[in-house]
This record gives structure tokens, C-alpha cells and sequence, in this order.
């Protein structure tokens, strides 16, 4: 057996397409490697085509010693960039921990099965988890692996990561690793700030789609305007400082194409004479009522789609067009939408811009064009329309403390989202920016790519270029695409069904009190089974305190408690409405834990208990704390439909599940 067969057998969980690749369609004769020992190192070509060795001819392994001298091999995750030499790889496996990360991203497919076929990993790779992952290929390809990884289970090892670069990348294909490293970066950040820091804002944005479910069920859903504008125009409308020289030209659009604003820009709109056909709102805070419609004269003829989470005072303020809609990639959304009869869900970030572009893909919109989407700061330093709430002369009559909070965002340099950032331009080169629009800016490139639309056309002349969208004049687009009538917001919603009656109200509430019994059964019984963990662990954390010396069967209660944490972390990992609440806490627990993975001496092992025994406290509080948001929502919403909340409430009772022999494996894996 060859040493690439040898270590294929090791490799094939996470790299069976690419070892299978390199196998049928990669030939490795013209790539020049030397041997130093054990170990093998390449001859390449830079771009001025001097040849060069990708590390040291003399003593290969001294050199990766020095290389990886300050990485912390208690590291839960490592990225090398190119593949160097042999001694480098080999040293990070010998050193990592069994259960942490390695992924290997080399562009030159050639380099990675050279490797393979002339050093056997065997003693690093065999009866050992399989972590370690190779991406090959060009930036979309790596773009692809990388995202899927980050965003996964997997991504929580990556909390605690090193990001390693050789000697070649800085010679060869020097941009590529370059572009590599900041899209980790940035993908790791997004990642770890997806995950929230607090429950508490999750339980707010849950307490406002519980109150809002009588709203639901008396207006029409989401799925009702399945491709409604199929193949007509509809312009997306946010509030960044491009948007007040593209005003004269929406102006002349109305009607002709549909327009739909974020809830920032709907201020600016009606003081310049424009009705926007659809008003997008996802924001949850206290205030956003007052922020988006308060003393405002909502036209007849505007509709709102707002998230569930949405303060519960807009939906009641609005005039009959009101579609709420429930969001495809929150747990708790997903089910109540199907609790409730199937209402439709949208896939969407956390910008209103995301959800305005999600509804308009929805709608079957094309061309779907974008304007007011800076993500940047202008010239002037101005980051939103002249008009907008956003700015320091917005409407006199807003309380200024609310002017005040919202301006606190926009220092610059103030906190991890404010930070500035320099993004690719509209018109090329760099524009000033910060982290959050960035982030939102790597959102709305992911929805362009995969909620596949004819054509996405940029037209806000200004800010951020956005990936997968064609940059064009908005008067072009006017041209071009704004021709024809449409049909207006009160025509279409004339022609959809009528809306639920009385006697199908109660069915539907049922419905949705028997799925939430369901799903809280489940936290009922991971909260019992912590309680349990925590008197253990408290019990062994006060006898350690006393005398560690006599601790009695210490091993085996330190074993066993170590592993029932783990069991239920694979119970709240596997579900997502647990994942989705107890998120911000497994982050936090993961953070604390990566750096002492490894149990070697009874110092560390009080430590692990203490982060054990904060998580299993937090947890348990947590669960309280949900089942109070949902009692008092589903008993809000039971009354304000006219029915008794004596007769219709949540009774929830421990669900009891135990993993087979298999599932536990694959739990494990996952994990």
C-alpha cells in the first residue's frame, strides 16, 4: 500500500471528494520536492520566476520548532496556510489535542497529494479522531469550505484558533493567501458575534412574536405573495447618504416599478413626497416604535412586513396591509410559522436591508436593484440620508434621547462594531467603513448568492461594492427596467383569499400551544438533567476545597461528571430551539474552556468545575427565565383572541430521550 493509500484511510471523513480528486484527475511528476531526513520540503517558482525551497535545506524540523514557537497547543482549532514543509504539519499533530482542528489550505492541489504520497502520517492520524481537513483551489472554492466549517458545530473550536502562514505564501500566490487570511478573519468574527452575548435580547425579540401572534392569525400570510411582482422591477431602499441625490429619480418611479424601504428610509420617503409600497421592519429594541412610526401618517396604500419580533405597537398602528413574517433560519420562528398553519418563512440577516432583498426575491422581483446601500461613510463623513432619523438635524419633534441613542453608534472607533474598516468601493479602490456594515455587507453577498435571482443590479452609485450585483446608473436602470405599470399594493392585496375567521382561530392556537409544550419538554428535561450535573459537581468542587489528597474515587466523579456535561451539550447541540437560546451561554462556557482542554493536575480540574458549575447555573436560570417570556405571551395572545387562558396554556412536562449506541457516535462526532 502506498503511504497516499496509507493516509487516505485517515483522512476520508472530511476529505473523501478531494482525496478521490487528487487520486483520478491529479498527477504530481512535475512537482519537485526534496528530501531532509523524514521530512520533505518543495521547489517552486515566485512570481518573477526565481526558484526558491519552501523551507530551510539544512534542518527543516529545527526551523518549524522556531516557526511554531508561542502557539498555544491547547488551541481548540489551527489553520496553516500552504503546506511548507512536512516537519511543520507533523509538528502540529504531535502537539494539537485530540479533538481539536486542522485545516490545511494549500491553492496547488499537486503540492497537497505530493505531500500524501511521500510521508506517512500514520503515527499523527491513526486511532485518532479525524480533525484534520485539506482545502485546495482557487478563492471561491476555499470561500465555500471555509463557510460551511465556520458556521457549523465545528465552528465553536474556532473560538480559540491560530492562524499560521509559511514561508511560501509570502512568495507565491501571495494576494490569494492574503485575501485567504482576511476572509478568516472575518468569517471567525461574524461567527462569533452571530452567537449573541445575552439572552436577554433573544427573549425580548421572543416576548414581541409571541404578542404579535394574534396579529398572525388575522392577516394574511407570507406564502399568499409567493412571486407576486414575478419579472417586474422592484427597488430596495435603504437610508446610507447615496439616497438623497437618487430622490427625483424614485420619484418618477412609483408605480412603475415596486418599491420597498427599510424602516430608517420610510421618514425620508414620505418628507419628500414618496410612498413606498412596502415598509420592511425587523427591529426589536424599546424604542423602535417611536423610532420608525411614531406621529407618523401611514398612507393607505403602504404595506408593512415585519419580522414577528417587531415591537408589538407597530403592527396594531399600521392600516389593514400588514403581512408579519416569520424568519427561516430562527428555530423558534420556523416552528411557531408551522405551528401556526404553514404561514412561510424568509431567509434573512440582521439588517432590514437583508430582509427587504429576501422579500423582494420572494416577491420573484427582477430586476431587484439596490440604492441607499452605502455601507459606508460618504465623503463628507455622513452616514445616512440628510433626512434620516440618523442624522443630527432629523426631525425636531423626536425626543432627544432617543436622537442620543441612536447617534451612539455611529462614533467612530467606540466598541468591536465601530470599529473602522476599509471595504472595496463602488467606484474602486477603498471607502471608509466599520465592522458592523461590514458584516452586513458579507450578509447581503451571501443572500445574492444563494437566493438565486436573474438580475441583482447595485444602483446606489456610492459606498460599498457588493459582490454578485451588476453596478449601474439608477438612471439606467429607470430606462431600462421602469416602463410599465404595475400593479399597486391595495390591488393585489383585494385579489388574495380572506384572511382566518373565528372558528379557526382556536384550532390554529392549539396547534401552536401543543408544539411549544413539545419543544419546552425537551428543555424541561436538559434543565432537570443539569441540576443533576451541578449538586455533583458542587458536592466534589467543596470536598477538593477541603482536602484534594482525600477525595474519594476523585478519577471516576470527575470522569463522570465531565461526561454527563458533555451528554448534554449534545442535547442542546441537536436541537435547534435549544442552540437557539442557550447559544451566547455555550459560547461563553467554550471560550473558557478551550484554553485548559486537557485535564493534568487538580488545579485545572477545579478550574474546568467552576466553568462548569457557571454554565449549568446560567442554564438552569436561563430555562426559568424562557418559560416565563412564553407562559405570559401565549396567555397575552390566548386573551387578546377572546379566549379563556385557563383553558388554553402551556403545561410542559419532561421529555425523557436517550441516545442509541449509533446516535451517541454520531453526537460524538459531531461534537
Amino acid at each position: 500500500m502506498t503511504y497516499f493509500q496509507t493516509n487516505k484511510q485517515f483522512l476520508m471523513e472530511y476529505n473523501q471528494w478531494l482525496c478521490e480528486f487528487m487520486e483520478e484527475s491529479i498527477q504530481t511528476d512535475s512537482v519537485e520536492c526534496l528530501r531532509i531526513n523524514d521530512n520533505i520540503l518543495f521547489k517552486l517558482q515566485d512570481q518573477d520566476e526565481s526558484e526558491f525551497y519552501t523551507a530551510s535545506i539544512y534542518d527543516p524540523e529545527y526551523e518549524a520548532t522556531q516557526f511554531l514557537d508561542g502557539v498555544n497547543f491547547d488551541n481548540t482549532a489551527y489553520i496553516l496556510m500552504g503546506v511548507g514543509s512536512s516537519a511543520i504539519i507533523k509538528q502540529i499533530l504531535k502537539n494539537k489535542t485530540e479533538a481539536s482542528w486542522f485545516f490545511i489550505i494549500e491553492k496547488d492541489t499537486k503540492l497537497v497529494k505530493k505531500l500524501l504520497e511521500e510521508i506517512d502520517f500514520t503515527p499523527y492520524l491513526e486511532g485518532k479522531l479525524q480533525r484534520v481537513v485539506f482545502i485546495t483551489g482557487d478563492m471561491e472554492d476555499v470561500e465555500k469550505v471555509i463557510l460551511v466549517y465556520i458556521n457549523s458545530l465545528v465552528g465553536y473550536y474556532f473560538l480559540q484558533t491560530d492562524i499560521l502562514r509559511t514561508f511560501a505564501t509570502f512568495r507565491i500566490d501571495r494576494e490569494f493567501y492574503e485575501e485567504v487570511t482576511q476572509l478568516l478573519i472575518n468569517t471567525i468574527r461574524t461567527h462569533m458575534t452571530s452567537m449573541g452575548n445575552s439572552i436577554n435580547d433573544t427573549l425580548m425579540g421572543i416576548r414581541n412574536e409571541l404578542r404579535n401572534v394574534p396579529i398572525a392569525l388575522k392577516s394574511h400570510r407570507l406564502q399568499e405573495l409567493k412571486d407576486a411582482y414575478k419579472g417586474k422591477p422592484i427597488i430596495c431602499v435603504a437610508s446610507g447618504p447615496s439616497l438623497d441625490k437618487q430622490i427625483p429619480l424614485l420619484r418618477q418611479v412609483k408605480g412603475k416599478a415596486l418599491i420597498i424601504c427599510a424602516e430608517s428610509a420610510l421618514r425620508v420617503l414620505l418628507r419628500n413626497g414618496i410612498t413606498p409600497d412596502i415598509v420592511g421592519i425587523l427591529e426589536r429594541g424599546p424604542n423602535s416604535y417611536e423610532i420608525s412610526i411614531q406621529d407618523l401618517e401611514i398612507p393607505e396604500e403602504t404595506a408593512l412586513m415585519g419580522l414577528m419580533v417587531m415591537d408589538e405597537r407597530i403592527p396594531r398602528a399600521w392600516n389593514k396591509h400588514v403581512v408579519p413574517v416569520f424568519k427561516d433560519n430562527i428555530a423558534h420562528s420556523r416552528i411557531l410559522s408551522k405551528a401556526l398553519g404553514d404561514m412561510g418563512t424568509l431567509y434573512n440577516g440582521n439588517s432590514v436591508a437583508h430582509l427587504n432583498f429576501s422579500i423582494a426575491h420572494y416577491f420573484g422581483g427582477s430586476p431587484i436593484v439596490l440604492i441607499g446601500q452605502d455601507l459606508a461613510f460618504s465623503e463628507e463623513g455622513a452616514t445616512h440620508s440628510k433626512d434620516s432619523l440618523y442624522m443630527l438635524h432629523a426631525d425636531p419633534q423626536v425626543l432627544e434621547n432617543e436622537r442620543k441613542q441612536l447617534q451612539e453608534g455611529l462614533r467612530e472607533d467606540v466598541g468591536f462594531f465601530d470599529r473602522t474598516v476599509y471595504l472595496d468601493g463602488y467606484y474602486g479602490g477603498k471607502v471608509r467603513s466599520k465592522e458592523l456594515w461590514r458584516q452586513f455587507l458579507s450578509w447581503m453577498e451571501h443572500l445574492i448568492a444563494v437566493l438565486p435571482t436573474p438580475l441583482v443590479i447595485n444602483a446606489t452609485e456610492g459606498g460599498a461594492y457588493i459582490r454578485g450585483a451588476v453596478n449601474m446608473p439608477f438612471q439606467e436602470v429607470v430606462e431600462i427596467y421602469c416602463q410599465e405599470p404595475i400593479v399597486s399594493i391595495p390591488e393585489l392585496f383585494s385579489q388574495l383569499p380572506p384572511v382566518s375567521v373565528e372558528s379557526d382561530l382556536k384550532e390554529r392556537l392549539v396547534n401552536m400551544i401543543d408544539a411549544l409544550n413539545e419543544e419546552l419538554s425537551i428543555m424541561e428535561q436538559v434543565s432537570q438533567f443539569a441540576e443533576e450535573i451541578l449538586r455533583d459537581a458542587e458536592q466534589l468542587q467543596h470536598e477538593l476545597a477541603v482536602d484534594a489528597g482525600k477525595v474519594f474515587l476523585l478519577d471516576m466523579r470527575a470522569g463522570r461528571i465531565m461526561r454527563n456535561v458533555e451528554k448534554l451539550l449534545k442535547q442542546v447541540l441537536k436541537k435547534p430551539l435549544l442552540m437557539f437560546f442557550f447559544r451566547p451561554l455555550l459560547s461563553n462556557y467554550h471560550v473558557k474552556m478551550n484554553p485548559i482542554s486537557r485535564v493534568s493536575s487538580v488545579e485545572r480540574l477545579q478550574l474546568i468545575l467552576t466553568h462548569q458549575t457557571y454554565f449549568l447555573k446560567r442554564l438552569i436560570e436561563a430555562k426559568k427565565e424562557v418559560f416565563e417570556v412564553y407562559e405570559d405571551g401565549v396567555r397575552f395572545a390566548v386573551t387578546e383572541l377572546g379566549f379563556d387562558p385557563d383553558e388554553l396554556s402551556l403545561n410542559v412536562q419532561p421529555k425523557w430521550e436517550v441516545l442509541d449506541e449509533e446516535e451517541d457516535e454520531q453526537m460524538e462526532e459531531a461534537y
